[in-house]
């Protein structure tokens, strides 16, 4: 058996600390078993579960569960996807690397973590994360049946490694449809800048904050799959605005955020320190209004996991 990664403070407060306790002992176990198998994921996520619900009573500091978590992964899970997530390599655990090892279902070769990873890339929310890239497919496809005239121009908000653009352009060839991406990260750029090579007459890259900067073009498809859960409310209609205002009449603006309904939050937010601002229908349908959306173009729209949300925003 691997030692104890519990602190000694909090065995001395038992009582206090029993949820983490119980999900140390359960750790361990199957630490020591090479990893779960997926006979052993109900357990987890109950375990999970019930820790979270200590933590929102205040019964145990959420800084205490992270700094466990950190323990344990340090000592145990280095390399695993929960470990690059609580890694922060960019600053934050959805940067492009994880998305892009999400896309990929990436799963280390060491066999005492791969069961880890297995686990990790079950859950609910990284299957919304693989389902909303179908979504910008399904989109695309929409939007570009049967044009005959001008190109479809389509703007990418926060566009990470950008690999959902080239696998649409790589199964599409034939379409006439152009890309602007737009991201702050500079390594995003870069690694999509070589997943789009092939076709760099069809995508342009701009390396920005779209809070300071967005092409001064017109296009008639706006997406952005996953910046939004990471901005408060009034930040959120800010740039929504932003983008309605480049739109295109008879375009649509798409923007995807977490819903409140996520059975991984508790194993994102506990062991992995990934924190997102879940919003539900309505007050996503709230937020379009106060950006000056007209009620009657405004939909919201799911993935089959029911976890990631859609806004859309015709104009």
């Amino acid at each position: 058996m691997p030692p104890p990664v519990l602190q000694e403070r909090y065995s001395v407060r038992k009582n206090e600390f029993a949820p983490l306790i119980e999900c140390d002992e359960l750790l361990r176990e199957l630490i020591a078993q090479g990893g779960p198998m997926p006979n052993d994921y109900a357990q987890m996520n109950r375990t999970l579960r019930l820790l979270g619900d200590a933590v929102r009573a205040k019964v145990i500091a959420r800084d205490d569960v992270l700094a466990y978590a950190q323990d344990v992964t340090n000592r145990h899970l280095e390399g695993t996807m929960q470990a690059r997530a609580l890694g922060k390599k960019y600053g934050y655990s959805g940067d492009f690397e994880i998305i892009e090892a999400i896309y990929t279902m990436q799963i280390a070769q060491e066999p005492h973590l791969r069961r880890w990873d297995l686990y990790f890339h079950s859950q609910a929310a990284p299957n919304a994360v693989r389902n909303r890239k179908a979504y910008f497919h399904q989109l695309l496809n929409s939007h570009s049946a049967g044009r005959t005239k001008a190109p479809l121009s389509v703007l990418n908000v926060a566009s990470g490694p950008a690999r959902d653009v080239r696998e649409w352009v790589l199964d599409n060839p034939e379409c006439d449809v152009f890309f602007d991406c737009v991201d702050a990260e500079i390594h995003a750029i870069e690694r999509a800048k070589k997943l789009c090579a092939p076709f760099a007459n069809r995508v342009e890259f701009y390396h920005r904050n779209v809070l300071r900067f967005l092409p001064a073009k017109g296009y008639e498809l706006v997406w952005s799959a996953g910046l939004f859960d990471y901005l408060t409310d009034r930040t959120f209609v800010f740039l929504l605005k932003a983008l309605m205002s480049v739109t295109k009449r008879g375009g649509e603006v798409v923007v995807g955020n977490f819903s409140d309904h996520n059975p991984s939050r508790d194993y994102m937010e506990l062991l992995g320190d990934w924190v997102l601002q879940h919003r539900t229908r309505d007050h996503l349908r709230a937020l379009a209004l106060e950006a000056g959306a007209p009620a009657d173009s405004i939909e919201v729209m799911w993935e089959p996991e029911g976890v990631n949300l859609f806004l859309h925003i015709r104009r």
